[in-house]
């Protein structure tokens, strides 16, 4: 049976626990040699720290999300859209607050995919320390409805 529509639209403004998160600089260079590219200099990492840092320092692991969005099973999920807003650089040993929540719940008919739940949330990662907007990210997770 699929997930009834009302339930998953009582979603908007589930807010997210929310948390301090840091980017290690060993991480950054990990993370810049599996792409291939050498760590930027002055302690700016690398921009693909935006696909997980907004999640991880919003206290939110995949097993939650998936519990969030009522998941049919691990093969119903689909990557929707990223949308960023990056108003500074992400910088290694410097602790991130992120907070965020959900912004909107859409039931959509695929003519492939069939029925789908596209859960969009918001997460607000900034410095720690000075409260400075780094980046606002708004990030789409597509769950597959049975019929």
């Amino acid at each position: 049976m699929s997930v009834p529509a009302e339930e998953v639209a009582g979603l908007v403004g589930h807010a997210f626990p929310g948390g301090t998160v840091t980017i290690a600089r060993w991480e950054n260079v990990l993370l810049c040699d599996v792409m291939g590219v050498d760590p930027a200099p002055d302690g700016i990492a690398h921009p693909a720290f935006l696909f997980h840092l907004p999640l991880a320092g919003a206290g939110l692991s995949i097993a939650e999300l998936l519990e969030l969005g009522r998941a049919e099973s691990e093969e119903a999920v689909r990557a929707g859209e990223y949308r960023w807003q990056v108003h500074g650089p992400l910088r290694v040993d410097v602790p991130y607050r992120v907070d965020g929540q959900v912004v909107a719940v859409e039931r959509k008919r695929g003519r492939r995919a069939g029925v789908m739940d596209a859960l969009t949330f918001r997460l607000d990662v900034d410095e720690a320390a000075t409260g400075a907007r780094i980046a606002t990210t708004h990030t789409t997770c597509l769950f597959l409805r049975s019929q």
